[in-house]
């Protein structure tokens, strides 16, 4: 028996890193996709490949702590989680592949747990994209320790969405009107990011520049509340403002660094609304908001750099029959 799933990619618009201390952060599915391929075997553990290698683990997998050097950790965690939640004891192959980079700052981590619960789920029968969530929230915590939750729930549930006190929101059920999409690029810088690293970075600004810190974040609450108001009323032009003045905020966070800055400034003098960072920073992608019209110069520009478009993806984590 064979099950397939997918889950999008995800790129944070505003309120990275501060979303963790309680602020609201603004996120979009993005149309590239990771895929899990799930068939039982016959050898009592569960295997993992993907473009970060090969894993195996024998069954029960009970403790996280026996594999918490695997690459594939959360992977084996979530697809673990899954069989105890159905009391299944069989073996499982796990193929993932995905048409985004790893390690970018694109969610590839919670994508990969998403679709991973949700293929190995549906090898068994099915369960609730909320349950899907949840267990991919679990298996975050072991990649970032003290994730907001924001990457899984982006990844699981799609759409353009407002994270706020714990719950998330999509603005489409707020009365944004999808026909006004907004376009955006995102641009690889070719530097591997570590999340884990970038947040306890950030945590130790904090408890060293504890007023500093406040401030920005609460200029953090600001943009992304206005970024809010302007995507509701479909001003580009604001959201691209609050975009770049975002990235300058995370710049002072001490997140970003010369090569990002870079890409930004490249994205902005040739025509974008506006340009930063997304995801735990010092490396990873640039989003920038974009006119269609102007892809075309936009691509010339950075042809140095891997780069595709994409709208929001309203679709989350999806099974797919064969």
């Amino acid at each position: 028996m064979t099950a397939v799933a997918s889950a999008p990619a995800k790129a944070i618009l505003f309120g990275e890193h501060f979303v963790v201390y309680g602020k609201p952060a603004i996120a979009t599915a993005l149309k590239r996709r990771v895929k899990a391929t799930s068939t039982m075997n016959d050898v009592g553990e569960i295997r993992v490949r993907s473009m970060l290698g090969y894993s195996r683990i024998p069954l029960p997998c009970t403790d996280p702590h026996l594999y918490e050097h695997d690459p594939h950790k959360h992977i084996i965690f979530s697809a673990a989680s899954v069989m105890r939640l159905l009391n299944k004891h069989v073996g499982v192959d796990i193929l993932l592949e995905s048409d985004f980079p790893y390690g970018m700052g694109l969610g590839a981590s919670a994508a990969t747990s998403v679709a991973t619960i949700a293929s190995v789920a549906s090898l068994f029968g099915s369960i609730s994209r909320d349950e899907v969530f949840r267990l991919s929230l679990e298996a975050e915590r072991l990649v970032h320790r003290n994730p907001s939750g924001i990457d899984s729930a982006v990844c699981t549930y799609g759409g353009l969405v407002l994270f706020k006190d714990g719950r998330i929101e999509r603005l489409d059920e707020k009365g944004y009107d999808s026909s006004h999409a907004l376009r955006f690029m995102i641009v690889n810088s070719g530097m591997m990011k570590d999340t884990g690293s970038m947040v306890m970075k950030v945590k130790a600004r904090g408890e060293s520049s504890r007023e500093e810190f406040a401030s920005l974040a609460e200029m953090s609450e600001m943009l992304t509340m206005q970024a809010l108001y302007a995507i509701m009323c479909s001003d580009l032009a604001r959201v691209g403002e609050l975009l770049t003045l975002n990235h300058g905020l995370l710049r002072r966070l001490g997140v970003s660094n010369d090569t990002l800055d870079a890409i930004v400034y490249t994205l902005v003098k040739n025509g974008a609304y506006g340009a930063k960072l997304t995801g735990a920073g010092g490396g990873g992608c640039i989003i920038s908001l974009i006119d269609e019209a102007r892809s075309s110069m936009l691509f010339d520009a950075l042809c140095n750099y891997e780069a595709f478009t994409s709208s929001i993806e309203d679709d989350g984590v999806i099974i797919h029959t064969e």
